[in-house]
């Protein structure tokens, strides 16, 4: 009887220790960088799943316009690995970014966010609407905070 209680302690030990191992919760709030430079805090989630947080891009065409931060605000799941949506009003241009993704956590804990975006700029016109839409992919990582 006791080395069938040893035994089932065990099992039951090794089925905590695998659960807690594959199910480790991505965390969305905190700095991200991509990797084109560009960074995003997410200040804050609530319970109903709103982000809410800023953007600052290091990149923008060469036209001597000062980047400035800007708001960022969507939607996320409650899941271990989140999905989300967010978008950015980019307060240097007429113009917003859709961002649509999932946050992953590898086996060593480590964090990422793999997005896709569509960036809509405004258009003079209707005849000038169909080359206002950009679309492109993102990879965020935690930006490390130095100590």
């Amino acid at each position: 009887m006791k080395n069938m209680i040893l035994f089932l302690t065990l099992i039951l030990l090794f089925q905590v220790a695998f659960y807690n191992c594959h199910e480790q919760k991505c965390d969305l709030t905190g700095k991200w960088v991509n990797e084109l430079g560009s960074n995003m805090t997410i200040s804050k989630t609530d319970d109903k799943g709103h982000i809410f947080g800023s953007y600052f891009i290091t990149l923008t065409a060469n036209n001597g316009v000062e980047i400035k931060e800007s708001p960022l605000s969507g939607i996320k799941d409650d899941s271990h690995q989140p999905i989300f949506g967010f978008l950015v009003k980019w307060t240097f241009s007429e113009s917003i970014t859709n961002f649509v993704g999932q946050c992953f956590v590898d086996k060593n804990g480590v964090e990422r966010l793999e997005t896709m975006w569509l960036l809509r700029t405004k258009a003079d016109s209707s005849g000038a609407n169909w080359e206002k839409t950009r679309v492109g992919s993102n990879l965020f990582h935690r930006l490390a905070i130095k100590k």
